[in-house]
Formats: structure tokens, sequence, C-alpha cells
């Protein structure tokens, strides 16, 4: 067997690491991160939160109005006096009957009340419309008007799902 001749092993010092490539790295991802978060604006939405109430002299909040649509295209202010009678599918929209029945001058009138109590409350009128499954398209976009002549913007709309 042959011997074999043993080297002497040089012993090294600390073994270095070069860290200037990963701190180029850190850098470039860094400037990425800040030009991306500075790129994407939020979009702000202005809510108003409710104070609170204790000891405030301020007035109660007005009710919000309700306007019931019922599947015959009947509508009812406040769930009691009718303001508009089931829709006639027979009429010509060319005639004055058929305008007439979809101007809602009554619900018109009682939408302006609302919205001139709220303006002495100092609120905005809120008006809540709820619709049946079946109720025609066009009976809810003629209270839509009505809203929008009188000037009430803030409305929530509720329609039953259909079984």
């Amino acid at each position: 067997m042959a011997r074999r001749k043993q080297r002497a092993v040089e012993e090294e010092g600390d073994p270095e690491m070069n860290m200037s490539s990963m701190m180029d790295a850190c850098f470039l991802l860094l400037i990425y991160f800040i030009v991306a978060t500075s790129l994407v604006s939020e979009k702000r939405l202005s809510v108003s939160l409710p104070g609170s109430s204790s000891g405030s002299g301020t007035p109660p909040p007005l009710e919000p109005g309700r306007i019931k649509v019922e599947a015959s295209g009947a509508i009812y202010w406040n769930g009691e006096m009718p303001m508009g009678g089931a829709m006639n599918p027979t009429l010509d929209p060319r005639t004055p009957e058929y305008r007439e029945e979809r101007e809602l001058r009554e619900l018109v009138e009682a939408l302006k009340n609302l919205a001139e109590a709220a303006k002495a409350a100092d609120t905005n009128p809120i008006v809540m419309v709820e619709g049946a499954a079946a109720t025609p398209h066009q009976r809810i976009v003629d209270v839509m008007a009505a809203l929008s002549e009188a000037g009430i913007n803030t409305v929530g709309l509720n329609t039953a799902a259909q079984e």
C-alpha cells in the first residue's frame, strides 16, 4: 500500500461576504416601493359621522319619508296616503292622460313639503322607496323623477325578492 503524503492545511482567516450586491438590491426594492405607493391615490369618501346627542338642544332627526310602489303600480306615501293609482297599460303614450298618470303631482307636493321640513330642521331629506317584486320598472322611474323634481337626492331603494 502506498502511503499518501499529508499536506499541511493552511489555516485561512474568517471568510468574507461581499455585501454590496445585497445592499444594491435592498435599495432598489426600497425605491420601488416608495414610488409605487406614491402613485396609488386613495379615493376619499366624505362620510358624516353621527355626533353624540347628549346634552345638545337640537331637535330629533326628521323621520325619512316612505314611498311604497305596489305591483299594480299604485303608489303610497308613508304607508297610508295613495299618491298614484294603478298603471293603466291600455293608455297610449301620446295622450295627455298617460302623461298625467306618470307625473305624480300629489307625490311631488308631498316630497316638497318633506324637503322644506328637512331644510327647517337643517338636515337632508331622506326617502325610502319600497317596491314589490313585480313592480313595473317604469313606475319606479316615475317615482325617481318625482324625487328629482322635489330636489331630494338622498334615496334608498328596497325591492322584495321574487319568489
